[in-house]
This record gives structure tokens, C-alpha cells and sequence, in this order.
């Protein structure tokens, strides 16, 4: 079984060298090399990688985050 949950809200607000980090479930946390942080959910689709961004990490929290994932993988 995957986990999911790895990230909390305390490693979120520290994390600030460029990459992705995953949360867990398809989640990831993706971090620009212009300091721009993003949630964004990845899903094989028919073989496919798809990428659907969520939000600003400014707009959109951790828990926020989880919910529409937790949504949409249903």
C-alpha cells in the first residue's frame, strides 16, 4: 500500500529548494526555481501522465489540497 500524508504543515513551510515533493496519493508539492510554490495532482490517465495544478501554495493549503485530490481520485 502507498502512503499518503508524508508531508506536514511545518516541512511545507520550509520547503524552498527547487523540486517536487510528494505528499503522498498522487499529491506533490512543486517548487520553482523562481521560489514559486505549487500543489499539483498526477494521475496515469489511459497510459497517460496527467498533471492537474491545484493552486498556489499561497492560495491553497496542505488540507485543501489533500480534499480535492482525495475528490478527485474517486
Amino acid at each position: 500500500m502507498r502512503t499518503r500524508n508524508k508531508l506536514n504543515v511545518k516541512q511545507v513551510d520550509r520547503l524552498t529548494k527547487p523540486g517536487i515533493y510528494a505528499d503522498g496519493g498522487g499529491l506533490y508539492l512543486r517548487v520553482r526555481t523562481s521560489g514559486t510554490r505549487s500543489w499539483v495532482y498526477v494521475r496515469i490517465i489511459n497510459g497517460r501522465r496527467r498533471e492537474m495544478g491545484l493552486g498556489s501554495l499561497f492560495d491553497v493549503s496542505l488540507a485543501n489540497a489533500r480534499d480535492v485530490a482525495s475528490k478527485t481520485r474517486v
